[in-house]
């Protein structure tokens, strides 16, 4: 079987850190964006965003949009969307709402030391093994917004029968951690491997350092397997100056945008559905899916913002059919 070579260029606008951090303004939003160049395209698409750049780079230091001036902020997107018409390329966005990511991390924190708690409080004498208390590590803006944005990339993917892909992943220039943490996230997404958890304790009889483990798997039906299969997965932060990349900075600052500057009704709505982008010019390449279904069940529902409705989301309208 033929293997289908994909460019997914992305990056990230707005709120950033990690779960354990509160809004800065009502309805604060991180985004991460994305455009996939297929490779029939490729020779086609590079020079053309390498061409924007070239038009708009400065004499002098980096090209981001949020730092041109108004009016040259303008331009500059008014030229990558025409590119992304031009060529028909699908968009992808996945956006989190920053006090819906810290209610969740909130709730485990407190349902875990609830559960703690208790069973500390059932025991009849002190445990033989005595383990540390448990370490505050909130998720990461960035990770779970890559995880969102690449298993949407991956649906859209199922959704056209692509069996067997290669995928260059470019980005701007991140930390190195993180692109490890992006590619442990991309491969988990497509494996049934069960999870294994080990803990470490100190035998008080025997003085020693103790392991265990927990395993955690599941089984899925036929009709809820991913056919999809990903035969090269390569993460690519590239140097300054990459029309692709560029392309998503300008889509990602775009979609921050739009979201900052909700009316108040919408304000704490769902973000990752083709309702919340329909006022974007490149609505009809954002919304990429030939069916939406019932809508995103994790940045929707359990990220959802704590002032939101968590009713459910209708289909949305068709988007780029190529």
């Amino acid at each position: 079987m033929t293997t289908t070579n994909l460019v997914f260029a992305c990056d990230e606008s707005g709120a950033k850190g990690y779960a354990d951090q509160t809004e800065s303004y009502p309805g604060e939003v991180g985004v991460f964006a994305g455009i996939l160049v297929p490779q029939e395209i490729e020779s086609k698409a590079h020079p053309e965003f390498q061409a924007v750049v070239d038009k708009h780079k400065p004499s002098t230091g980096k090209l981001h949009v949020a730092d041109l001036p108004a009016v040259q902020q303008e331009a500059l997107r008014q030229d990558v969307y025409t590119a992304i018409r031009r060529l028909n390329l699908p968009c992808f966005w996945y956006a989190i709402h920053v006090s819906g990511l810290n209610d969740w991390y909130l709730t485990q924190k407190r349902l875990l030391e609830d559960n703690r708690q208790a069973a500390l409080a059932a025991q009849q004498q002190p445990p033989r093994v005595k383990r540390n208390s448990p370490r505050d590590n909130p998720a990461s803006m960035h990770e779970v917004l890559f995880e969102g944005l690449y298993a949407h990339l991956i649906a859209f993917l199922e959704e056209r029968n692509q069996k067997e892909v290669s995928i260059e992943v470019r980005t701007d220039q991140i930390d190195t951690p993180i692109v490890k943490n992006f590619e442990v996230t991309a491969k988990r997404l497509l494996s049934d491997d069960p999870l294994l958890k080990v803990v470490k304790g100190f035998d008080t009889v025997t003085k020693q350092v103790v392991e265990g483990s927990i395993e955690i798997g599941i089984t899925l039906p036929p009709s809820m397997q991913i056919e999809a299969v990903v035969r090269k997965l390569t993460i690519n932060t590239v140097a300054e100056g990459d029309g692709y990349v560029l392309a998503a900075d300008v889509l990602a600052n775009s979609l921050n945008h739009l979201f900052k500057h909700r009316d108040k009704a919408e304000l704490y709505e769902p973000l990752n559905h083709p309702s919340a982008i329909m006022k974007h010019p490149l609505a009809h390449h954002l919304a990429a899916f030939y069916d939406w279904g019932i809508g995103d069940l994790v940045g929707d529902r359990l990220f959802s913002h704590p002032k939101g409705r968590r009713s459910a989301i209708a289909p949305g309208p068709q988007g780029v059919q190529g």
